[in-house]
């Protein structure tokens, strides 16, 4: 909680706050206002990187609120995270019609997720509810340390031997208060990196690669397939350099299982060409 409001934090089930009943005449149905989504990147050192939802919320304090409850559901697993947030009783009361943000970023997502969030007083007030469909296809980066006030130049990159640009680089200004910035991106892969760099002349890039370690491994690397029927070839280019082994194989029609052609294993980072094969209806390639 800002503003110097004591509150506390707790995971909660949100069953039992799950039921509202009618709301006192004075508490208005605009006691809860402004609810922002956005999603943020917690990179521990010694440990993978990881998505969260950050929630911000704003709530006239009031003697009949106790505190929120913030709920996170995944629409497409139908899995539910909820935490209470709770004020301190006297300082509510103290501080009656005082407006406070409340801010939490816990929820740990997946890229891609399609999320819906809600937001609600303790005790549940009937009509006194925020919720938003969102999905998490933004990270932002917040820069914490500058050298003299400087500006400082973010953006995502393709890593191969260099990092080829995904879209503009954004600055953040060095006399901004709030040095974060927002990027969006159209598809997640292993070699989606974030690099920094002051705006100075040959200053030195960094890089931040959190989804190389496969924690979000997406099955897009697969989409450029290409058969040429001219010249009976078939290849695969990975979108980023990622070792795999790939070999054809047939599907079989009793068991849907895809029996491996003998000798066509190949060990690659890079393109996987096949040439003369036949365009057999269940030829595949894993």
């Amino acid at each position: 909680c800002l503003q110097g409001i004591h509150c506390k934090s707790k995971p909660s089930s949100g069953i039992f706050n799950s039921f509202c009943h009618d709301a006192p005449a004075s508490l208005s149905s605009m006691v809860l206002k402004s609810m922002k989504i956005s999603t943020v990147m917690k990179c521990v050192q010694g440990s993978p990187c990881s998505l969260h939802l950050n929630i911000k919320g704003t709530l006239s304090l009031d003697e009949n609120i106790r505190g929120l409850e913030i709920c996170s559901l995944s629409l497409d697993t139908q899995q539910s995270q909820c935490t209470n947030v709770r004020f301190a009783r006297k300082k509510t009361k103290m501080l009656n019609g005082k407006k406070v943000q409340v801010q939490f970023n816990c929820f740990e997502v997946n890229v891609a997720q399609h999320i819906y969030v809600t937001m609600r007083t303790v005790p549940n007030y009937c009509e006194v509810k925020l919720s938003q469909e969102y999905y998490v296809e933004v990270i932002s980066v917040n820069v914490s340390e500058f050298l003299r006030d400087q500006d400082y130049y973010i953006r995502l990159c393709h890593k191969w031997f260099t990092c080829e640009d995904v879209g503009a680089f954004a600055v953040i200004e060095g006399k901004e208060s709030l040095k974060s910035v927002s990027l969006k991106y159209s598809q997640l892969l292993p070699c989606l990196c974030i690099e920094g760099w002051l705006a100075i002349p040959d200053a030195r890039r960094i890089q931040l690669c959190p989804f190389e370690n496969g924690k979000y491994y997406t099955k897009v690397l697969w989409d450029n397939i290409v058969y040429n029927p001219v010249t009976q070839t078939l290849a695969w280019e990975p979108a980023c350099p990622v070792l795999v082994t790939v070999n054809l194989c047939r599907l079989m029609k009793s068991n849907d299982h895809c029996e491996d052609i003998e000798n066509s294993f190949k060990n690659s980072p890079e393109k996987v060409k096949y040439s003369r094969v036949d365009t057999h209806p269940r030829l595949c390639m894993k």
